[in-house]
């Protein structure tokens, strides 16, 4: 990938424990091109009064069949305008400001032999029959340069030719409304074509939208168009992964890891597919390896953490889970980590500290509510703090044995026997070994009797 392509994909977010490099629009931004491609109609009245020949989206898309049918190149401009303040308007009123920025297009489309449709509020297609990409880029370079020289705004540009790959003819509208949105990363005044990037960002944005399929079609079609790109497999990767087709996933990344060796995520990806098939030892090799490409990052200093702990090498694991806790001081789960492998280690303060930052910043986390809890226990202090704490597990997850017996241990530590036996009942029910409990309490309870 060029410079410019890769500059589109330093942002990382967390999807399901996967790192997934996405595009920046994600959020979608009202000052980036909307990715409208479902052909939807937008209405044209307005500006057809000053445009007879300006068609909708529809129409456009027919008439390319309809007009163009015997032509072998097609070349397609999808320009969006930055309208002046419309407030004051109404629908049916068209700004003569509207109407100047307009003009240029219209009249560049007219002199070509092109025809013309608005496909949104502030965006139009415009496709020519029978010009080649170099003319087009000429043709858009030269709309841009006259727009800027009357003074108004600088529109985006997205191109896209015919044929392309294997897509049909009205194809080219979508392809060239793909370009489109690719082009408002670098801003007003850009002039993009429709290429494998134009692509990862449309995949990227139906995968944020939980069209899974849909994003996979788009990585696969744009690896047709560069079978290099590393970060195509890395997105592809992760839907295999998101769908539990680990297999396919693990060769999405491999693919990725050989083409850029350099790269983190898929690396990181590929160990974290490992770790979902229990290969711990395998996956904290990869975690490693991503680790020194790029150190700190919080999802793959956490997961070695976490491996280190699974493979019962608490040492190892608290160097990473205390970086992961650096790295992310809102992460509940780091810190639950880190306070269960302080706690293997014996060291029950630091243990608790951890655990306490964790409740504060998940009050229902009922696994470090009980942890907390029964630390105190073990330290036999603050046990009403204590008794509390495992109440608030218990009336989380009522189904937990453990967290059930964590309570009836605070319970018979306060002597509040009769509550103690009833929770280790409880906690013998769900499958949790309390019968000597039961049977000391028991035992103590008619002594008392007898006395």
């Amino acid at each position: 990938m060029t410079k410019q392509t890769t500059d589109l994909f330093t942002h990382r977010s967390s999807t399901q424990e996967f790192l997934f490099s996405r595009s920046h629009d994600a959020s979608g931004d009202r000052d980036r091109p909307s990715n409208r491609t479902d052909g939807e109609s937008v209405g044209t009245a307005p500006l057809k009064c000053h445009f007879p020949e300006l068609l909708d989206h529809r129409e456009l898309t027919d008439a390319i069949d309809a007009r163009m049918g015997s032509a072998s190149v097609l070349f397609a401009m999808a320009v969006q305008f930055q309208w002046p303040d419309l407030s004051g308007t109404d629908d049916t009123t068209v700004p003569e400001a509207m109407i100047a920025a307009v003009t240029p297009l219209a009249e560049t489309c007219h002199a070509n032999g092109g025809i013309w449709g608005q496909i949104g509020d502030d965006r139009f297609v415009c496709v020519f029959a029978d010009l080649d990409e170099s003319d087009g880029m000429k043709m858009a370079e030269g709309l841009q340069k006259r727009i800027v020289d009357e003074g108004q705004s600088p529109v985006t540009i997205g191109v896209a030719t015919h044929p392309t790959l294997d897509d049909t003819r009205v194809q080219i509208v979508e392809n060239a409304q793909k370009a489109l949105v690719h082009a408002g990363f670098f801003g007003s005044g850009a002039i993009n074509r429709f290429d494998s990037v134009s692509l990862n960002i449309s995949g990227d944005r139906r995968y944020q939208a939980g069209d899974v399929a849909g994003a996979m079609d788009e990585y696969k079609k744009g690896l047709l168009f560069d079978p290099t790109d590393a970060n195509l497999y890395n997105s592809l990767g992760v839907c295999h992964g998101v769908q539990k087709n680990y297999e396919n996933a693990l060769a999405a990344f491999e693919n990725a890891i050989r083409l850029a060796p350099e790269e983190m995520m898929p690396r990181y990806n590929k160990g974290y597919i490992l770790l979902l098939q229990e290969d711990r030892e395998a996956a904290l090799e990869d975690f490693l390896a991503a680790d020194k490409i790029e150190p700190g990052i919080f999802e793959v200093v956490f997961h070695i953490g976490q491996t280190y702990v699974g493979l019962n090498d608490l040492d190892s694991a608290r160097p990473y889970l205390e970086s992961a806790t650096g790295a992310n001081s809102r992460s509940g789960p780091a810190f639950r980590g880190l306070g269960a492998c302080l706690a293997g280690l014996g060291l029950s303060k630091e243990a608790i500290q951890a655990y306490k930052q964790a409740v504060k910043l998940n009050p229902t986390d009922a696994a470090s509510l009980s942890n907390l809890g029964d630390l105190y226990i073990q330290r036999n202090e603050s046990l009403e703090v204590a008794s509390a704490l495992c109440e608030q597990s218990v009336c989380l997850s009522p189904e937990n044995g453990l967290f059930r017996h964590r309570l009836a241990q605070a319970f018979f530590l306060m002597d509040r026997l009769d509550q103690a036996l009833e929770e280790f009942e409880k906690a013998v029910a769900l499958g949790h070994d309390s019968q000597s409990r039961i049977e000391e309490i028991q035992s103590r309870l008619l002594e008392a009797k007898a006395s």
